[in-house]
């Protein structure tokens, strides 16, 4: 191997076999890939569809073991042609709970896919120390033969920050320092850290990745000046459509392409990746009536923890929950219905290639799709499988 990898070959490739057994995910109906991934910003293209990866955040599998869809669910998409596996950074809360630290996970998928990128989406990084940040990925990085990519997000809920109490209330500002210095660290740049005795010392992590350079994107929905920002500053953007829809989504990325070109920077090389919750069945109307209990549960989940999240306004959403009362399930069905027409990748294939289209033509360069809201593990598998015929298509 490369001197940027830190494990003798030999091992490597026996604990791979070893790490490789495991249930069998439905053959890929995609040709595989030939070759490792590029990273994204080497790997833009012209296509009518944008590229399909998949995502995971609320470890709900219709009863089953999250892992066990994890690593199927990875394993296959690994052989048919997707682009990424994103797993995120979820702390006390049952629901995601099954996420504690990407990099972890990150490591378990190294060793189980050869072509597939291993992203993060994302790791709240102010709630971390940078210097084991570096560590970590770079460990993955190895492990992988240099596929990691990262998402950086502030974090969003209040009861994380026990994990960093200090850090909650200027967690904007230590998120981009960090990046930075993340950076830095992932070219060999020293930091200076103080030890116990007061001794200041250069250090340079190790090991030391296989990438000379990390790709980067900046986690971010509704905010046009995060937004801004990413384009500024040479960032990929990871985002979903929470409380704003396609058209608020196409002015984003229009102010994120300008903001690019403003610095000098190729407006149409920055990637911007957008999470759908992403179920593909043998026609659109069984497709909608299979998902609704799992979505609406899911939903109903997720608006309560945007309510409790201990941002500014979440006193007014937890109120405005609680008045509902009795019409909380018409609320979350008209979310539900919202979602589903204009918001997800839920329906037949011919829908699916539509709804593809239509992003790929607001300006989004690869979907995320989130799998991982309710249903059983072989009806994921098989959704993934109809999808995968897209792949083969644009292959």
């Amino acid at each position: 191997m490369s001197d940027g990898t830190f494990l003798d070959a030999d091992r490597l490739a026996g604990l791979k076999a070893r790490l490789k057994s495991g249930p069998a995910a439905p053959a890929p109906t995609a040709a595989p890939v030939g070759a490792p991934a590029p990273a994204p910003q080497e790997a833009r293209r012209s296509s009518d569809l944008p590229d399909l990866g998949v995502i995971f955040f609320s470890g709900l599998t219709g009863g089953s073991d999250p892992y066990d869809l994890l690593l199927d669910v990875s394993r296959y998409v690994d052989r048919a042609g997707f682009t990424a596996i994103w797993t995120p950074e979820r702390h006390f809360t049952e629901v995601g709970g099954a996420y504690p630290n990407p990099a972890v996970l990150g490591a378990a998928l190294a060793m189980i896919t050869e072509k597939v990128r291993i992203r993060a989406g994302s790791v709240n990084l102010p709630l971390h120390d940078v210097l084991r940040a570096a560590e970590e990925w770079a460990l993955v990085d190895n492990l992988s033969g240099g596929r990691v990519d990262l998402a950086l997000a502030p974090g969003w809920h209040a009861r994380d920050f026990v994990l960093n109490p200090q850090g909650y209330e200027n967690r904007s500002h230590l998120l981009n320092q960090a990046r930075e210095q993340l950076q830095d660290l992932w070219r060999g740049t020293a930091v200076q850290r103080k030890d116990p005795l007061g001794d200041t010392h250069e250090i340079v992590t190790f090991p030391r990745p296989v990438q000379p350079e990390l790709p980067v994107w900046l986690t971010s929905s509704k905010s046009e000046d995060a937004w801004r920002f990413a384009g500024e500053n040479g960032l990929n953007v990871l985002s979903a459509l929470i409380n704003f829809g396609p058209p608020e989504l196409e002015k984003r990325i229009a102010i994120y392409r300008d903001a690019r070109q403003r610095v000098g920077l190729d407006p149409a090389r920055g990637v911007v990746s957008l999470m759908l919750h992403t179920y593909v069945g043998a026609d659109a109307a069984s497709a909608v009536d299979r998902v609704r209990p799992a979505m609406t549960e899911y939903l109903s989940s997720f608006v309560t923890q945007h309510a409790t999240a201990g941002q500014a306004d979440s006193k007014d959403k937890a109120d405005t929950l609680h008045n509902l009362g009795d019409d909380r399930d018409a609320f979350v069905e008209m979310v539900f219905q919202r979602y589903v027409s204009s918001s997800s990748l839920i329906g037949d294939v011919a829908g699916a290639r539509a709804t593809l289209e239509g992003f790929r033509a607001l300006g989004v360069d690869e979907i995320a799709c989130l799998v991982d809201f309710g249903l059983p593990k072989d009806e994921v598998l098989q959704s993934l499988a109809r999808l995968a015929t897209l792949v083969q298509q644009e292959n």
